[in-house]
């Protein structure tokens, strides 16, 4: 398939997407219907907001033209649809442990091949999985294998559905047009920082199962994943409520199955300690977040959506903080699969319309920071911090918060902190709870963020603590085939493997793995 890419097109703000595909085909001196809109962004630099556009054109005789012009380029790609075509057709039994966005994603470009998968998740559906965490939120009352970590649709259920990614690859198009199949808002085709909110990703999920189980896909809820045993060219995978076979395990297990990493473990499945971060929760009103990011007023007066951010620092030897799963009018959230833990994360809706804003902030942790000799060290360094947060001897999981600047100078005013976290927060110097480096780094890190914007470090900065589960603490090591290196019936794809980090990425990793098994 061959495309004309336009670039860097800029139009007002605000205008309907058939005015701006008017607008560039006029500019070219092109028909219409020869043209789609592949990107738009928003640039507040300047009196007023621009829309920022990536134009697709079909190549043709009439549109070949556009090429001698600046910002346009000719690219070629082949679509996953046209790849699984390709394939000659073969027998397989793929098993999948995991139903994020990895293990469906693997699901869905099997079932294209004609291929009926089978999955195993250790939650529930995701309308019983609400319930759990509605529970778990109002009424403190943990399911472990149901929660905002484990279920239908995995972790990014509960944080808004973040689709934004950097990987320039033709098979993104595959996901986000299935997520709007499955009904997601058509707008996620062309923003530049797509999400879907956790809302409409009830139904997302629940049409995405429906659609497997129609095309032959074999779905068990419930079901933990507890051993599995290879063969010479078999794999049987045991759980707790039975056993399955088949020819290849797909772990699509997520970055918080730590019962599973110790068993891999004991099972001699080779594992690798790697990098990973913790911090805290930053929230702000959204309208703070709003004049530092676009200036007074503007949102306002040009109808922009909810500002967010994302800042960096680096210090020296590999040091340094970040922000990074920012949600625009939303919510911080309990999210905790084992007892006697407090762990925080960020959700939002699709409407983004709560009156706050955060992120995470968060410190680097290199592997010398906690490795002693297993590659389950990481596990253990991030649960020695989520159990002592639990521990302070709160009752119902309220967490601890602290004003931003009280952080950074190492205090505790004791004043009430207004955040959107439920059920409560309770006022608690988190530089003593966190490790000494992370809270160094974190104050650096807030420090130089304000310095980018004006206003960030303020009197209406609150920190809610802990954030810990930012990303897998290690690898499950595999080849570049994606096969395991010790055991070559396994295949770990998604964030669980260690490769992959976000909704995006992971769903890529689960359609690449699947197509590498298809075209071996």
């Amino acid at each position: 398939m061959k495309k004309i890419q336009i670039s860097n097109f800029i139009a007002n703000w605000g205008i309907k997407e058939e005015t701006a595909v008017k607008q560039l085909a006029k500019k070219y001196g092109i028909d219409e219907k020869f043209v789609s809109i592949k990107k738009r962004a928003l640039d507040v630099r300047g009196k007023k907001p621009k829309g920022v556009y990536t134009f697709h054109i079909e190549y043709n005789k009439e549109t070949e033209k556009l090429l001698t012009n600046p910002n346009t380029k000719l690219i070629e790609y082949k679509s996953l649809e046209e790849t699984v075509k390709e394939i000659k057709p073969k027998k397989i039994k793929p098993v999948i442990v995991g139903f994020g966005p990895a293990g469906l994603f693997a699901a869905l470009t099997f079932v294209e091949a004609g291929i009926e998968p089978i999955i195993i998740e250790r939650g529930k559906p995701v309308e019983e999985r609400s319930k759990d965490v509605k529970n778990l939120w109002e009424n403190s009352v943990l399911n472990t294998n149901s929660n905002t970590l484990f279920g239908e649709g995995g972790a990014g259920t509960f944080s808004d559905g973040k689709l934004t990614t950097r990987i320039n690859h033709p098979y993104t198009d595959f996901i986000i047009e299935k997520f709007v199949q499955f009904g997601a808002k058509q707008r996620i085709k062309i923003d530049a920082k797509p999400h879907i909110g956790t809302d409409r990703l009830i139904k997302v999920c629940k049409n995405a199962r429906e659609y497997l189980i129609k095309k032959g896909a074999k779905i068990h809820f419930n079901h933990t994943f507890i051993d599995f045993e290879q063969k010479k060219d078999k794999i049987s995978v045991k759980t707790d409520k039975g056993e399955f076979e088949g020819d290849f395990l797909f772990l699509a297990i997520g970055h918080s199955a730590r019962d599973t990493y110790k068993m891999l473990y004991q099972k001699g499945v080779e594992l690798e300690p790697k990098p990973f971060a913790v911090g805290s929760r930053v929230e702000h009103p959204q309208n703070v977040i709003d004049e530092i990011m676009y200036g007074k007023n503007k949102r306002d007066d040009y109808g922009l959506p909810p500002a967010s951010y994302q800042f960096a620092w680096n210090g020296k030897d590999g040091r340094g903080a970040y922000t990074f799963c920012m949600c625009p009018g939303g919510e911080v959230i309990l999210t905790v699969n084992e007892e006697n833990t407090l762990c925080v994360n960020g959700m939002s809706n699709s409407k983004r319309n709560s009156p706050f804003a955060n992120a995470a902030l968060v410190a680097k942790v290199p592997v010398k920071a906690y490795f002693k000799n297993s590659p389950l060290d990481g596990i253990d360094f991030q649960r020695e911090i989520e159990e002592k947060a639990y521990s302070l001897g709160i009752p119902g999981y309220m967490a601890p918060a602290q004003h931003g600047i009280d952080f950074v100078n190492g205090k505790l005013s004791g004043k009430t902190i207004s955040c959107s976290y439920r059920p409560k927060t309770y006022s608690y110097p988190l530089h003593e709870l966190l490790p000494e480096f992370v809270v160094k780094d974190m104050r650096n890190g807030l420090i130089e963020f304000n310095k980018k914007a004006r206003g960030f470090l303020s009197n209406v900065t609150n920190l809610i603590g802990v954030e810990t589960r930012t990303s897998a603490p290690l690898r499950i090591k595999r080849e570049k085939d994606f096969k395991s290196t010790s055991h070559k019936r396994i295949i770990p794809i998604g964030e669980g493997s260690g490769y992959a980090g976000g909704i995006m990425s992971s769903a890529l990793d689960g359609i690449k793995s699947a197509l590498t098994i298809l075209q071996s």
